[in-house]
């Protein structure tokens, strides 16, 4: 080490080596999920608990380690500031979902273009694993909470047969990747199962297609397997479907 040269403060180190290992915690998650280690919820438990809570710790501690060497004049600020920075990051989804309400969606996981006469699962009865969530509709408290934080979901109006429709709209969920089941082209229905790319939730879906007046109406519905609030996945799922029906040839 050179004359004049600030030795690194200990704490830095440390603390740095605890930054680098909680990050590594975090994103362990996903992987572990997909590693057979455990359950896509409890890898997601474990990423957020830890993100939270153990970034809390982080900048907690960092802040202090920070003032120490301020006050000791000693080299390793940067790894400090970095640290704090870390812990933040680490601490902010838990921290804005619980400043929100839950991120401003409502704690719901059942999502339905035709809330008064929900399609109703067939072939995924009973292949949806131990303890998941019930594909019974829940009703109008369910509908109400839907309409009033997603207003713009409902059933997807199209010109042309609806047998070309429903053809279509495998396409459109073949595209998405979803794993399609029970195909019933004689009632123009089918169910598919969408996985997250991270923690590997498994959201099953419902589609059917009718024929109207004016041609074709297409509904879907969208249940996550576990969890009470989807974070708005659900809706999403159905929006960009019918997005990407319109923009289909």
């Amino acid at each position: 080490m050179s004359m004049g040269q600030k030795k690194t403060f200990i704490g830095a180190r440390i603390l740095w080596a605890l930054a680098l290992l909680l990050l590594l915690i975090v994103i362990a998650g996903g992987p572990g999920v997909h590693l057979g280690l455990w359950s896509p919820l409890d890898g997601f438990i474990l990423s957020m608990r830890a993100g939270f809570m153990g970034g809390l710790a982080l900048a907690i501690l960092a802040l202090i380690i920070i003032i120490m060497i301020a006050v000791k004049k000693k080299a390793g600020m940067g790894k400090a500031i970095l640290s704090l920075l870390i812990g933040l990051l680490l601490a902010a989804p838990v921290g804005y979902l619980r400043l929100s309400g839950g991120g401003g969606v409502p704690p719901i996981h059942d999502i339905a273009t035709d809330t008064a006469n929900p399609l109703v699962f067939m072939a995924l009865v009973g292949k949806r694993g131990e303890g998941a969530n019930s594909i019974t509709y829940a009703g109008a408290e369910l509908a109400a909470q839907q309409k009033q934080s997603y207003p713009d979901v409902g059933p997807l109006l199209v010109d042309g047969d609806p047998d070309k429709a429903f053809s279509r709209s495998l396409d459109v969920a073949r595209d998405m990747g979803w794993d399609i089941t029970g195909v019933d082209a004689k009632a123009r229905r089918f169910e598919a199962t969408d996985h997250s790319f991270w923690f590997n939730f498994a959201d099953d879906v419902v589609v059917a297609v009718t024929a109207t007046d004016a041609g074709s109406r297409i509904d879907l519905r969208s249940v996550s397997r576990v969890g009470r609030s989807d974070l708005g996945v659900n809706a999403k799922r159905i929006m960009a479907f019918q997005k990407n029906y319109a923009a289909t040839p």
